[in-house]
């Protein structure tokens, strides 16, 4: 066999191999291709979870709250109990009313819907147990990460309108009072991400990638506030493993980026303030973790293509989120009807 022939023959070979992992594991994932040629395989299991705190790289401590904890301090937790004490059923002008309603709006992008639209039916599900007077809106729509929220107009605010002032958009109607206002937004689910075109080129640079996220996530927190002059509480949750499309460590990553910001108010930094106290005004609410649910033993059974959580994968993050705002001092005054159980 000449050598023409033997490259030849492994020229096609090549191509089937090609072929096969198209059809094995998707468009998305053989377009990653590119990027592996600028970094070395990544090792999930090199990564812990948020929940030890060790230093990352030898200099960035892991852990959600300060200190390397998952616990968050105990002033924090109390200036929240102080701050949940004021959310209250309000009617559409944003007065005190017993007959308004308590809103929550969850924001976000694909995966973000599919969690919360399981969060919901969970909720649905508990109604006897939750403040009759609470209502959840998912407003979380495809294509729809941090960087398109960032812009702060478009998809994902329209929707949070039409949810607001259209009923038939609701998965659940209301009864006597079908319009709601932004007036009536307490509470706020944030879950983003920030990985958008990260899976073609080099991966970015870390921390400077964090940082500007950490800014945005700060933009768009101070925009939810200007247009919901009543929010309270923000809860903020990240994405999950992202191994099988290519852009880990990043979203691994994109924990500290949430962890600074929460840190940040926590140490009473220039503008994450959540109150008007001691001449600082306030341009946040006030901010706490959401479940935490990057797990690197996540296989593609937990995935529906290799990006969307499947139905095992979102029943963690409702068992993670409901176990938690079951066991959460700040939750308990305004989601739960005072008599129900913990």
């Amino acid at each position: 066999m000449t050598v023409r022939s033997i490259r030849r023959k492994r020229n096609v070979l090549q191509a089937g191999f090609a072929l096969a992992a198209f059809w094995l594991f998707g468009p998305i994932e053989s377009s990653l291709a590119g990027r592996a040629r600028h970094k070395p395989t990544f090792n999930p299991m090199a990564l812990d979870l948020f929940t030890s705190g060790t230093l990352y790289l030898g200099q960035y401590e892991t852990g959600l709250y300060p200190r390397g904890k998952n616990e968050m301090p105990d002033p924090h937790r109390k200036a929240g109990e102080r701050i949940a004490a004021t959310v209250r059923p309000l009617n559409v002008d944003g007065q005190p009313d017993g007959n308004g309603r308590i809103v929550g709006l969850a924001l976000g992008h694909s995966n973000s819907r599919l969690y919360f639209s399981a969060l919901q039916d969970c909720l649905l599900k508990n109604a006897d147990q939750l403040n009759p007077r609470f209502e959840f809106l998912n407003a979380a729509t495809a294509a729809q990460q941090l960087p398109e929220i960032r812009r702060l107009e478009g998809i994902v605010w329209d929707r949070a309108d039409r949810l607001l002032s259209n009923p038939g958009y609701r998965r659940k109607p209301l009864t006597g009072q079908p319009v709601l206002s932004r007036r009536q937004v307490q509470v706020l689910f944030l879950h983003t991400t920030y990985n958008t075109a990260s899976a073609s080129g080099p991966p970015r640079p870390f921390p400077e990638t964090m940082r500007r996220m950490q800014r945005d996530l700060a933009a768009v927190l101070e925009h939810c506030v200007s247009i919901y002059p009543n929010l309270s509480i923000a809860y903020l949750t990240c994405d999950g493993l992202r191994v099988f499309t290519g852009v880990e460590p990043h979203v691994w990553q994109e924990a500290f980026a949430f962890k600074w910001l929460i840190e940040g108010q926590i140490k009473g930094e220039e503008g994450t303030a959540f109150e008007n106290n001691g001449g600082k005004k306030r341009t946040l609410p006030w901010l706490c973790w959401g479940p935490y649910i990057w797990d690197n033993t996540w296989d593609r059974s937990y995935f529906t293509d290799g990006v969307h959580p499947a139905p095992k994968a979102r029943e963690i993050f409702v068992n993670k989120y409901w176990d938690q705002l079951r066991a959460d001092s700040t939750a308990r005054p305004w989601l739960f009807r005072p008599a129900s159980k913990k």
